[in-house]
């Protein structure tokens, strides 16, 4: 099989035009024949998954809460404009874009380990490259996220976030009431990425799996702290401190 150069958020957000004339000329001549295939294939999952939102109503629904959020007017970032190229997703005071990726390399030492299976929250840092997250890191409203769930079985999986204001969102699948059919051969790097928004405090990530299939209602009691995760589900959990920026003096 031919090598791969390039990683799956490269090609990701080379889909998504995020990057300078320049940076994109270096990819694509750095992109071998499976970088391209891989790209191929890449577009046509970000299609399909496109093809059942309602990309209008969500650009909507986000406009409105940038609004409540943010009054005063702020710089688009490309990042911002990546979300806005691609379709819209909102998720109660975050958004959501839908790129469709796999799990490149293991970072054991930085993943939050749960009964067989963990978690790990990507940031973007700027355009070229991420970093990973620790639990308890400190992280500024709009910071760019992705989630990574490894494990070593098939089953269903969903990553939900509870937030300092004791909102639920269901991060993956977007908005959905069930788990997700997971597959770890397939990758473990989830669809979607979200921009942080800016309710200060603590926000707590938890992807919950099973081998059966279940409900979002049946682990929100565990996910929101109020009750016991179901005996038959496993469970890995990533907090992030959100903090506003200092007013100017």
């Amino acid at each position: 099989m031919a090598e791969r150069s390039l990683t799956d958020i490269e090609l990701e957000r080379m889909i998504a035009g995020d990057f300078s004339a320049t940076r994109m000329a270096e990819l694509e001549a750095k992109a071998t024949a499976a970088d391209r295939t891989r790209l191929d294939e890449l577009r046509a999952e970000h299609a399909a998954f496109f093809g059942t939102v309602d990309v209008d109503a969500e650009v909507r629904a986000i406009g409105k809460k940038m609004q409540k959020l943010e009054p005063e007017k702020q710089p688009r970032s490309m990042w911002w404009r990546w979300i806005f190229a691609g379709g819209a997703l909102a998720a109660a005071a975050a958004t959501l874009l839908v790129l469709v990726g796999r799990r490149d390399r293991p970072d054991d030492d930085i993943g939050i380990k749960g009964d067989g299976i963990t978690l790990r929250v990507h940031a973007a840092t700027d355009e070229a490259s991420t970093r990973t997250l620790a639990s308890g890191d400190a992280v500024a409203p709009g910071t760019r996220i992705r989630f990574e769930v490894g494990g070593t079985k098939r089953g269903y999986l969903t990553v939900i976030g509870f937030d300092a204001r004791g909102a639920t969102t269901v991060y993956y699948p977007y908005g959905g009431a069930q788990a997700a059919v997971f597959d770890p051969a397939s990758g473990g790097l989830l669809p979607g990425a979200i921009a942080l928004d800016a309710t200060p405090g603590a926000e707590k990530f938890v992807a919950v799996f099973s081998e059966q299939p279940f409900s979002v209602e049946k682990v929100a009691a565990g996910v929101q702290g109020k009750g016991a995760f179901p005996r038959e589900v496993a469970h890995a959990e990533v907090v992030l401190q959100k903090a506003l920026p200092e007013a100017p003096k």
